[in-house]
């Protein structure tokens, strides 16, 4: 554990989706304006925080590099194009870098809602402005609800897609939706990564697990106040650990719900 991030406290490690205008119902919930996100990166600077990427906090974490003194982690999910075209432009302007983790088979694609995904070159170039890219699975599916040899392909395969595709190392992962368990877990570990995302709603904590990293989810209505509490280590729980029992029944019910037919008369 780093000695400078032991005495910089919680680190909050913040999530955003898409970006910008006209977001589809798939993703609308986590949809934010630019003018806010341009707001967030404000209150950033605002608090004192250094951002870095998530593999440079888990060096720090695991006493491989130093950190600066009050950390902080700006990532985005799945990989829509406007985090080139919109966030990226306002993360420059700060001098921000981010995380932005791509689930494979989107890319060159649309979302499931219909929203225009970054392609191959747009990816590249996210890279080459210096934000760290992580994997994001395949097809963003719940792996916990997946058997075995099918969560490790989304996870592997996803891995070995990317490293292709942008010709470098892909060291961190996010679990789509947020949901692992235990043999997810060790899957990633086992796909080669050094680091995964979990979201929890919490500030991360210096005795995080490195491959269940806490998050904090930027909705579409979480308020700048919110976000400006989350800066100063305050407004969420720290390093919220999953409750094992809890966990267990919540994928059991998840499980039957996928499994249940659907009503008469409905696709």
């Amino acid at each position: 554990m780093s000695p400078a991030l032991t005495g910089a406290g919680p680190v909050p490690i913040l999530l955003y989706h898409r970006v910008g205008p006209e977001p589809s119902s798939w993703i609308a919930p986590f949809n934010v304006a630019t003018e806010t996100l341009d707001q967030h990166l404000a209150l950033v600077e605002e608090s004192g925080r250094t951002p870095v990427t998530v593999s440079r906090l888990c060096d720090g974490m695991a006493g491989r590099a130093s950190l600066p003194e009050r950390p902080v982690v700006i990532t985005f999910d799945d990989g829509f194009a406007d985090t080139l075209t919109l966030a990226a432009p306002l993360l420059a302007r700060h001098g921000h870098v981010a995380t932005v983790y791509l689930t494979s088979g989107f890319l060159a694609a649309r979302s499931p809602g219909g929203d225009l995904m970054l392609d191959w070159a747009q990816a590249r170039e996210l890279a080459a402005q210096g934000h760290e890219i992580g994997a994001h699975s395949v097809t963003h599916p719940q792996l916990d609800l997946l058997s075995a040899p099918l969560a490790r392909a989304e996870i592997q395969v996803s891995k070995a897609q990317l490293e292709e595709g942008l010709e470098r190392r892909i060291r961190s992962f996010a679990y789509p939706h947020g949901y692992s368990s235990p043999l997810v877990r060790r899957s990633v570990v086992e796909a080669g990564f050094d680091s995964a995302c979990s979201v929890k709603n919490a500030l991360c904590s210096p005795h995080d697990p490195l491959f269940s990293l806490a998050r904090l989810t930027v909705a579409a209505d979480t308020p700048a106040s919110t976000v400006r509490q989350w800066l100063g280590g305050e407004g969420a729980p720290v390093g919220l650990r999953d409750d094992r029992a809890a966990a267990r029944v919540w994928r059991a019910w998840r499980r039957a719900r996928a499994m249940a037919p659907a009503p008469v008369g409905r696709s």
